[in-house]
């Protein structure tokens, strides 16, 4: 048993007293600590959905991430490209060494370490806006999900997925823009959130023995972004078309963990194979209790990469 108090406004908990494990930190097993991390989250999932307060931060908001979700799918290629064409050209530059790379990695960049390339996604909509909008979009979620995959498969994308997400985690560490959204798109379309502001591209990697290296982050909101985008080069990018199915699904892999990281099943539709949260790929990778669901060729009871 759990007894959580928080701020109802910010989600902030300010005691938390249980007696099946340690209160020390520092004491706690990994699968101990984690326990103890999915009972935090899931009050706050709890507070915000029973009592709709906004106790959940923006980025483990599964509401805010399917906004996001349908933002991004609904926008015409032309507008896609203004707001991710960088990140699509540094993308293609990693299996093409004629593409030049629009974003330089700094030095100090340990030796074949992959970075996380990562956007911040401010969307034109209140909390009451997206409030319960990850179930509403779910039953449409099965009929363009299998598109967006099938697509990546036809690509190749997962057949290079595993290989180069193991050599990550193993260290721990020209379109037509009169156009409209691509192939994958439902002719069913959800209702949209217009994009307050997207973010120029930056990127983060890992260190030995310090702290996470964050480089090129422009803040220039006074409030935290709805989604951040967190993509790994894992996969053969050779088009805008394959970078949006890419991007899609790194999406829905978001709302997954989501519940994942307050130790819940997600709702059927969003339980599909591949990288999502970074925080949790890394937590998925290392710690013995959960599956790797990042891969999309684990064999895990229940979720499908489509």
């Amino acid at each position: 048993m759990h007894q959580v108090e928080m701020h109802k406004k910010n989600g902030k908990i300010y005691a938390h007293e249980q007696d099946g494990y340690p209160d020390d930190p520092s004491k706690r097993t990994n699968r101990e600590d984690e326990m103890v991390s999915q009972a935090r989250e899931y009050s706050k999932w709890h507070v915000y959905r029973e009592h709709e307060y906004d106790t959940l931060p923006p980025q483990r908001n599964p509401d805010r991430i399917a906004a996001t979700l349908a933002t991004i799918r609904e926008m015409d290629d032309g507008e896609f490209e203004r707001h991710f064409g960088t990140l699509v050209q540094q993308f293609k530059s990693y299996g093409d060494d004629t593409v030049e790379r629009p974003i330089e990695l700094e030095d100090a960049v340990p030796h074949n370490q992959t970075v996380i390339y990562k956007q911040d996604v401010y969307l034109d909509a209140t909390i009451e806006d997206v409030r319960g909008y990850h179930e509403e979009i779910a039953a449409g979620v099965d009929d363009f999900a299998t598109a967006v995959i099938g697509r990546l498969q036809e690509a190749g994308v997962f057949g290079t997925l595993g290989d180069r997400l193991s050599e990550l985690l193993g260290n721990d560490g020209s379109a037509d823009t009169d156009s409209q959204p691509t192939e994958f798109s439902s002719s069913d379309h959800f209702r949209q959130f217009g994009p307050d502001h997207i973010s120029e591209p930056y990127y983060m990697y890992h260190r030995d023995d310090q702290p996470d290296r964050t480089v090129g982050r422009v803040a220039n909101h006074d409030r935290e972004p709805d989604t951040v985008i967190e993509m790994i080069p894992t996969a053969v990018i050779d088009s805008l078309e394959i970078f949006r199915a890419f991007l899609v699904h790194h999406l829905l892999c978001q709302i997954r963990d989501t519940y994942i990281g307050m130790g819940v099943e997600p709702p059927v539709p969003y339980r599909m194979l591949g990288t999502g949260i970074h925080k949790y790929t890394l937590k998925y990778k290392h710690f013995e209790m959960y599956p790797e669901y990042f891969d999309t060729e684990a064999d895990i009871d229940g979720y499908v990469y489509y």
